[in-house]
């Protein structure tokens, strides 16, 4: 009997959640056994265990071959194993995976930390400068995005009566207002469903229509701690370029709170 692969934290960073997308894909295939993958693809039996494994982000070939041997498409999963690359390239992805940082050295002599501090005070205003008229411009657009978006992960799961919190049969999506029902109102963002455990970039946050993730009409619901109601919405952009709200019910705890974004 192999030996149970360990618990992962989708918080930790863009690897580890992106090694939970892949063990709930596999999940949801039957649990295949390894050496059933490896017969079905040809890649080997370890690489295909630790691309799910948390500690890297695997190759986009090992992935392929994950995602295949489970039966699914790989073209739907190219677009969120780059997304999580760059992420973990991002300075807060290499900071999640590095150690602590090494002692610093002596202190360099009193002119040259002069020379410095004068040469960061005159980066940091011409950066001031840029900025400035960055958002200047984002705000003639309409909408001021932040330049350091954070990570989230998708939880597209109701709370169902007293205990249960079940994935919901149809998927998320981004919507063009923070208002519920976009399908029928015209307001969803096409080429944008979202299922469970899909990594996201977020860059600011506003409020709308307050949302709820329970299942209303299933009794017993009120005494379930996994349900969760908010009026917090996310501004999220896909690897594909869409853009739009998603409602802050429909993303992991460990993702809520408004990470410090600032306002859209």
């Amino acid at each position: 009997m192999g030996r149970p692969e360990r618990s992962l934290d989708p918080a930790a960073g863009p690897v580890q959640a992106f090694a939970s997308e892949l063990r709930l894909l596999r999940q949801r295939a039957g649990n295949p056994k390894y050496l059933q993958m490896q017969r079905r693809t040809g890649r080997s039996r370890t690489a295909l265990a630790e691309a799910a494994g948390g500690d890297h982000l695997p190759t986009w070939e090992t992935v392929e071959a994950y995602v295949r041997a489970c039966g699914a498409d790989p073209a739907r999963w190219r677009a969120r194993w780059e997304q999580a690359r760059d992420a973990a390239r991002s300075p807060r992805g290499e900071a999640a995976s590095q150690g602590p940082a090494e002692a610093p050295g002596p202190r360099p002599p009193r002119a040259s930390r002069l020379h410095r501090w004068l040469t960061a005070a005159v980066i940091a205003a011409l950066l001031v400068t840029a900025v400035s008229s960055t958002l200047y411009g984002f705000r003639k657009a309409g909408r001021v995005a932040t330049s350091r978006p954070v990570i989230v992960v998708v939880q597209n799961k109701a709370a169902v009566g007293p205990a249960r919190l079940a994935e919901n049969p149809a998927p998320a999506y981004l919507s063009s207002k923070p208002v519920p029902s976009c399908s029928t109102q015209g307001c969803e963002v096409p080429r944008t469903q979202l299922w469970s455990g899909t990594i996201l970039q977020v860059t600011c946050q506003a409020r709308g229509a307050t949302m709820t993730n329970e299942d209303l009409a299933s009794p017993g619901v009120a005494r379930n701690q996994n349900r969760f109601t908010s009026s917090l919405w996310y501004w999220c952009v896909l690897q594909n370029g869409a853009a739009g709200y998603l409602p802050q019910v429909y993303v992991a705890p460990a993702y809520r709170g408004g990470q410090g974004l600032p306002a859209c």
